[in-house]
């Protein structure tokens, strides 16, 4: 079958499909689209008149276009699986690029509907917040012993940092730097107390200084166990966020004793291309976990943003899906970068050593065995991972935690991207992993993981 030919073959499927879609005693969202898409067609308004000559009917074409588009991306998976089956396009359905985009699509759609849709609810809480905030800098700025102390107190930092930004250097010059980020649960803090381990690395508890919203200088300095007034003193008096960091990256070297610093923090995988723009010596280091089992043990934590939806609830796993989605997303945009390095956490779990040669190879630091010795600690986990103990129960903990109900929110938010990363082969999660992807997953080849899944 040629190029042609395919394509031909793939329309047909699709009309098909859409007729199915009619049909169908279900699909409300999908005919809902369809139905606004074609109805535009039998109105009596134009939004661009038809006497306008070449553009007179653009307004129906796009209607049409974006109501078949939603259509599509509404379509159910099983509706697509029985059609398929139906007319003999198994092998089409199953290999054609064309329905994997699809499958893409319809995820980031239904993650960003999630997205809009939590951050609507909160409105009003932020709205609070923001009054709240600005009632405090108004009282600080009275308080304020000086006009510049007063300024600053009134505007905040990043609003300040934002108007001396032009009068300061664009790129940093000093030394080089670890970043490290990925979802959160996605064993950010094991990796960081592992590499703490090495004699040249300084890494320690999150300081969140790359963040468009810096922790305040007292917790940082309860986390850190420095000043808080020193760390406010270094706030006002930097020009700028990255001036801000490289105070913190001195104090970091200079009371630790060690050449290279290490920050982690999960959140920093959003703000890699800051980082690259300001740090270029910087490394990037993603790494990345099963997001079914991410999900698993986000739903548990207090910070999981959970908009008090019970725990155990599927609403609760999809709300962890659609975080942990955006931050894998996030990073893998700097694949192609020389200065971003991917690890997977089953393979720092199941061959440490070989991970973590790969990625000192990657940040230009000798060996150490010292890497693989792990502090005896207690039996909690989060005590576990801060002290760097490598262990493997965690891996595909979703076969025993997630219910079919979970299994069904998740599926159609993360199921492409899980393909993409070869921790799954395809979107029916219920038989066993397929040994060839995960392997492939948990080494990080992503050629041969998509090779798995055909």
């Amino acid at each position: 079958m040629n190029r042609w030919q395919r394509a031909v073959e793939v329309l047909r499927f699709e009309y098909r499909l859409m007729c199915a879609v009619w049909r169908s005693s279900g699909c409300t969202s999908a005919k809902t689209a369809l139905l606004i898409g074609f109805g535009y067609l039998a109105t009596p308004w134009d939004l661009i008149p038809d006497r306008i000559p070449v553009f007179g009917h653009l307004d129906e074409l796009g209607f049409v276009v974006a109501g078949l588009t939603a259509g599509r991306l509404l379509v159910p998976p099983a509706l697509e699986r029985q059609v398929a089956r139906q007319f003999g396009y198994n092998g089409l359905h199953n290999s054609a690029g064309f329905t994997r985009r699809v499958l893409a699509w319809r995820s980031a759609l239904l993650a960003s509907w999630f997205t809009c849709r939590r951050r609507l609810r909160r409105s009003r809480l932020r709205v609070a917040n923001a009054g709240r905030r600005s009632g405090t800098r108004m009282r600080a700025a009275l308080a304020a012993p000086s006009v510049a102390d007063a300024l600053f107190a009134l505007l905040g930092y990043r609003i300040w940092w934002r108007l001396c930004a032009p009068f300061t250097r664009r790129r940093s010059d000093g030394r080089s730097m670890i970043i490290i980020g990925g979802a959160a649960r996605s064993g950010t803090t094991l990796l960081r107390s592992i590499l703490g381990r090495h004699p040249m690395i300084a890494s320690g508890a999150e300081t969140t200084v790359f963040l468009r919203r810096v922790s305040a200088p007292a917790d940082i300095g309860q986390r850190l166990g420095w000043n808080a007034a020193e760390i406010a003193r270094w706030q006002r008096s930097s020009r700028s966020q990255a001036e801000f960091i490289e105070r913190v990256q001195r104090a970091v070297l200079e009371r630790s004793g060690k050449a290279c610093w290490a920050e982690k923090t999960p959140a920093n995988v959003q703000r890699f291309g800051y980082i690259r723009r300001r740090f270029p010596r910087a490394r990037l280091v993603h790494i990345i976990r099963d997001g079914r089992d991410a999900v698993c043990s986000l739903r548990r934590t207090p910070f999981a943003k959970l908009d008090h939806a019970p725990c155990h609830s599927a609403a609760a796993a999809r709300r962890c899906a659609v975080q942990w989605r955006a931050s894998v997303k996030a990073g893998l945009r700097f694949r192609r970068d020389p200065a971003y390095h991917e690890l997977r956490y089953e393979a720092l779990v199941t061959d440490p050593e070989r991970t973590l040669r790969r990625l000192l190879h990657f940040l230009d630091l000798p060996w150490d065995d010292s890497l693989l010795r792990p502090v005896p600690i207690g039996a909690i986990s989060d005590e576990i991972a801060a002290s760097g103990e490598v262990f493997g129960s965690s891996v595909a903990r979703w076969r025993r935690d997630l219910s079919g109900a979970d299994r069904r929110a998740l599926q159609p938010l993360i199921g492409p991207l899980l393909i993409e990363l070869g921790y799954a082969h395809s979107l029916r999660w219920g038989a066993g992993a397929h040994p060839t992807g995960m392997a492939a997953a948990a080494t990080g080849n992503e050629a041969s993981a998509i090779r798995a899944m055909d």
